[in-house]
């Protein structure tokens, strides 16, 4: 029997983001254990985890977090990183060479630690009130630079190979950094852009079954075609909504969304929001009671439940559905 791994969220990462992911703990030595990146050829690339990886990863950087007096310079640090980033995330500066995109990536490692210290630590119980506070200022400060990563190197690998197109999506950092020709990146993006398989700093390509067996891996995954008639979560807006389902994994879905729908969601971004004003209500697998899909929900005063782990696998276009945020239920009155 394999090591059990469970689906803990979903990203339209890059594959330099999925790398990043790995490689910015391998250079601040943090223990984020062995996620596993898996890429089906469409939609999102879904992140497994060993049961109770997440909270483990929290744990790792609350110690770092409840170091005395690191929290502030890990702030200030993070603070001049994000300005020096910014303009990158924006689109308002791009890279001009490999060598620029390097340095980028070095950033982008630097960001990404950063974040991961300043986001954990309201969480941690030690820690002042006053560290939680800034902490927590500090993530609604940066939350809409961090939804707008997932472009960021899409567009400057645009610059750099502008004959891949999309492919560059697929593009191995490595492979970049090593000075492969545009034949060969084109040819290995296009194999990844198929299907593949992350882990442990490793790449595989081919049937996903055999890779996993190979890695003595094995998923437990969501049914998405059991027959189930709710879906349980978090309230993060109380109220009332029945409409139709409409899901939306990336930017691409929005027009999807009509007066009336539901949006349903692994989580949502600031640039989900022109779907989110004419939505009824949302629903959305992960998140807490800070993350966007919540606060943006209060605002605008409309029901909303987080944290249901499982709705955008077992709910499809056109269910129609029952969101009561009283109770944190989603009840399934007809399927499409």
């Amino acid at each position: 029997m394999g090591v059990k791994y469970g689906r803990e969220f979903s990203r339209n990462y890059s594959l330099f983001q999925v790398v990043a992911y790995t490689e910015f703990s391998l250079k601040y030595q943090v223990n984020t254990g062995h996620p596993l990146f898996i890429y089906k050829g469409e939609g999102l690339s879904e992140i497994f985890y060993q049961e109770g990886g997440v909270n483990r990863i929290y744990e790792e950087f609350g110690k770092i977090a409840s170091k005395p007096g690191y929290f502030d310079i890990a702030a200030d640090n993070f603070l001049r990183v994000a300005e020096e980033i910014k303009p990158y995330f924006l689109g308002k500066s791009l890279i001009k060479d490999v060598e620029g995109l390097k340095r980028l990536y070095e950033l982008y490692l630097d960001y990404w630690y950063g974040e991961s210290v300043i986001w954990v630590a309201p969480l941690i119980e030690s820690l002042s009130p006053e560290i939680k506070a800034r902490g927590l200022a500090i993530r609604e400060q940066t939350q809409d630079l961090t939804s707008l990563r997932d472009e960021m190197f899409d567009r400057n690998l645009k610059v750099l190979f502008p004959e891949l197109g999309e492919l560059v999506h697929f593009l191995l950092p490595k492979s970049v950094f090593g000075d492969k020709t545009i034949s060969e990146l084109s040819e290995e993006a296009s194999g990844f852009s198929k299907g593949f398989i992350y882990f442990g700093g490793n790449i595989y390509i081919g049937s996903q079954n055999e890779v996993l067996k190979n890695l003595n891996i094995e998923l437990k995954e969501i049914d998405s075609k059991a027959k189930i008639d709710s879906v349980h979560g978090q309230s993060a807006s109380s109220g009332v909504a029945k409409g139709h389902v409409k899901i939306v994994l990336t930017s691409k879905d929005l027009n999807k969304v009509i007066e009336g729908d539901i949006l349903v969601s692994p989580m949502t971004r600031p640039d989900f929001l022109p779907a989110m004003k004419v939505a009824l209500a949302f629903v959305t697998d992960e998140g807490g009671i800070t993350c966007h899909a919540a606060i943006v929900s209060r605002e605008m005063n409309k029901p909303c439940i987080i944290g249901t782990k499982i709705a955008s696998k077992v709910l499809h276009d056109g269910d129609e559905v029952e969101v009561d945020a009283d109770k944190g239920i989603v009840k399934i009155l007809s399927r499409a």
